[in-house]
């Protein structure tokens, strides 16, 4: 089946520029403007509207834009299983991850499983929690490697139990303490990280009533530890994200425990293409139960 000029459309919404998604493909633009308007002859109404600023989707465009994915996705299953029946393992893989996670634990999941499966592609896409639901839930990402919340309408599996703890300057009062107390945050100095980035942290100021005095915002968990380190502030964070900042802060266990569950979140297993399965395969047997890295 002939869908390149579906996908071309797809990725053309995605980057908003007909050059760039001509470039990505190994098409001019006048190439790519032509399997454009041939879909649009075919279905009747404009898909994209054009000016000076880029490309963006009609109305009309919006609507079928979800259909045009799901045809990409099994277009792409298709590959893959036929491949894998004459033997031969390929296909492209997009993955959607947390900053933290790309750094501690994909590179070794991608070293070890590029070195099986050199011939599946891989696109990794960095995003805070929202951009990760609804990547999932448009088709744009096949995996994502996040925060799992409650009753949010994807399958996933369970790779860690994050805790939450204190993030302190040295020289704050507390930072010497065994605990840091939940209530000790009111009226305390706060950097956040950013709602729809990690909403979890929200959901703890929310569920024990706390009322910091938040002073930064920030879309970057690493930039909120070195604002931390200034001492601007405190912060609550997850040990994924302060596993390497112990000299620079204090990182104290709160009172009480707070916890987050990371996993594997897909829209189903049950219909996850081949490359797709084997890379959950890999992350399962890289990532140890307390999510560190297994030895090699």
């Amino acid at each position: 089946m002939d869908i390149r000029k579906y996908e071309v459309i797809i990725k053309a919404a995605e980057c908003r520029n007909l050059t760039k998604a001509g470039e990505f493909f190994g098409y001019t633009q006048s190439g790519v403007s032509h399997m454009i308007k041939v879909v649009e002859e075919e279905l009747g109404f404009r898909v994209l509207n054009r000016s000076r600023s880029g490309v963006s989707l009609t109305p009309e465009g919006e609507r079928i834009i979800p259909v045009l994915r799901e045809i990409a996705r099994w277009n792409e299953n298709l590959v893959q299983i036929a491949a894998d029946i004459n033997g031969l393992v390929c296909g492209n893989l997009r993955v959607g991850v947390f900053s933290s996670v790309a750094i501690h634990w994909l590179p070794r999941i991608l070293r070890d499983f590029q070195a099986d499966y050199p011939h599946i592609s891989i696109d990794i896409i960095e995003g805070g929690s929202e951009d990760m639901r609804d990547k999932l839930s448009n088709g744009e990402i096949d995996l994502a490697l996040m925060s799992i919340q409650p009753n949010f309408g994807f399958e996933a599996q369970v790779l860690k139990v994050d805790s939450f703890f204190a993030v302190l300057p040295h020289e704050h009062p507390l930072a010497k303490k065994a605990h840091f107390p939940l209530e000790a945050f009111n009226g305390s100095e706060f950097i956040l990280v950013k709602r729809g980035y990690d909403d979890d942290i929200y959901k703890i100021l929310a569920e024990y009533s706390l009322t910091p005095n938040i002073k930064f915002t920030s879309n970057n968990e690493h930039a909120v530890v070195s604002m931390i380190e200034s001492g601007l502030g405190v912060s609550i964070l997850p040990e994924l994200v302060v596993r390497s900042y112990h000299e620079n802060v204090s990182v104290l266990p709160l009172s009480p425990e707070v916890s987050r569950k990371l996993g594997i979140c897909v829209t189903s297993f049950d219909e996850l293409s081949p490359a797709c399965r084997r890379f959950c395969r890999y992350v399962r047997k890289t990532v140890a139960p307390d999510g560190a890295m297994t030895e090699d």
